[in-house]
């Protein structure tokens, strides 16, 4: 291997490693229970600190939320089932949480989904499974093939609401990859920012497992903009949350906090987390708007190059001591190669890419942002015919004006009597 390459490598490790230690301490301090955790960034997953960040554990009640994925990407959301309580008692028998739903009861799948987010109701899921393809097996199967399709590859689902198995596992960064994927779904992302839901016909009001519990435990959750809770005896206390409190959206996912009773750690831990973040992190500029990102080539026009200008700011978090290094950002762009005055401003040329110390950090649609110059003579010995044209119209058109004034001008001249 290239002895540069290694050496870019080894350097970006230890930028890494240096900067997931400083955190590390910071986290030390808050004496965080949890034994695996992931702070990403939203926008890319790009790790501010992970913990364990592989390691193959029980999810709990995490697991909803690809059964909420599956779900909405195979029915219309309207439509409404009856439910057979007789399928989904057990869950009744064995004291999860559920949402309360009724034997004959009509319901839509929307609000099974808020059902299940909210009050991590088990029955509402069981629902759902029961009834997407009507084949529970299969709807398993789904959630397996949808976790392979999003690059979920240490991830694997025995069941839809999340109960101990040997074969329903994930993983910290699975999880991540899991919310980023989700966040883009609207009745998601409702579900797991509303303190409360209330089912159409109006007959229940579910209540988010999170803020109720941080309400009756006075846990401050000021920083989480919006989760879904987990616990087993197996998996202990888990959260999958996101906060837009933060210098820009992460997402932190917290496995296995200690359970005491009394305690909610992975609500308390995942605050302090977020507060945390916002102490020593802010939000810097890679690429400001106005900042030149691409110079192309251009023909027929006086510039042999033309400089296009960023639409907008490209940022990422820091800490507060850091400074951005120019040295480190790549800017690889793809579209149009070679410009022409037949190139309008605000014309999309393409995109993109932007890396920092070598993590990908997010894409902009580039535009043309000034006029490129025509050059006239080219453009005559181009086009003689329409230049010959042009300029006979031109002609025309000044001895017109001039005929026009002459004739003002002689009308001022006469005398009247």
């Amino acid at each position: 291997m290239n002895k540069k390459i290694i050496i870019s490598v080894i350097v970006l490790m230890i930028i890494f490693l240096t900067n997931n230690y400083i955190f590390a301490q910071e986290l030390k301090d808050l004496n965080i229970t949890a034994k695996e955790v992931g702070v990403y960034e939203l926008k890319n997953l790009n790790p501010i600190y992970e913990k364990d960040a592989r390691k193959q554990v029980p999810v709990a009640s995490l697991t909803k939320i690809m059964t909420a994925i599956v779900c909405l990407e195979n029915v219309d959301i309207n439509e409404k089932v009856i439910v057979d309580l007789s399928e989904v008692k057990k869950y009744y028998d064995e004291e999860y949480s559920v949402a309360g739903l009724k034997d004959k009861q009509e319901i839509s799948y929307y609000d099974l989904v808020e059902t299940m987010l909210l009050p991590s109701g088990a029955d509402s899921g069981a629902c759902i499974a029961l009834n997407v393809f009507h084949d529970y097996d299969k709807f398993i199967q789904a959630m397996n093939d949808k976790s392979r399709e999003l690059g979920m590859n240490n991830t694997h689902f025995s069941n839809v609401i999340g109960m101990d198995d040997k074969d329903n596992y994930s993983t910290v960064e699975d999880m991540a990859i899991m919310m980023k994927y989700a966040m883009k779904n609207e009745y998601i992302k409702y579900g797991i920012t509303q303190y409360a839901h209330t089912i159409k016909d109006g007959t229940k009001t579910v209540h988010n497992a999170l803020f109720q519990l941080a309400n009756i435990y006075s846990i401050d959750v000021s920083n989480i903009t919006g989760g879904k809770t987990g616990f087993t005896g197996d998996a202990g206390y888990c959260l999958l949350s996101y906060s837009e409190t933060t210098p820009e959206p992460l997402i932190c996912i917290v496995l296995g906090s200690e359970v005491k009773p009394g305690t909610l750690y992975h609500l308390s831990e995942t605050e302090a987390i977020f507060e945390t973040i916002n102490k020593i992190y802010s939000e810097k500029n890679l690429v400001s708007e106005g900042d030149i990102i691409v110079t192309l080539p251009a023909i027929k026009s006086t510039k042999e190059e033309i400089n296009v200008q960023a639409i907008e700011s490209i940022q990422t978090i820091m800490k507060n001591d850091e400074e951005v290094d120019k040295s480190q950002l790549e800017i690889k762009y793809e579209g149009i190669k070679v410009l022409s005055p037949e190139n309008k401003v605000g014309e999309t040329l393409g995109k993109i890419d932007v890396y920092y110390k070598g993590k990908y950090i997010g894409s902009e649609e580039v535009k043309l942002t000034r006029r490129v110059p025509l050059d006239l003579k080219i453009w005559i010995n181009e086009n003689p015919a329409q230049a010959c044209m042009f300029a006979i119209l031109i002609v025309a058109g000044i001895v017109l004006v001039i005929r026009i004034v002459v004739k003002i001008y002689k009308k001022r001249q006469i005398v009247h009597y």
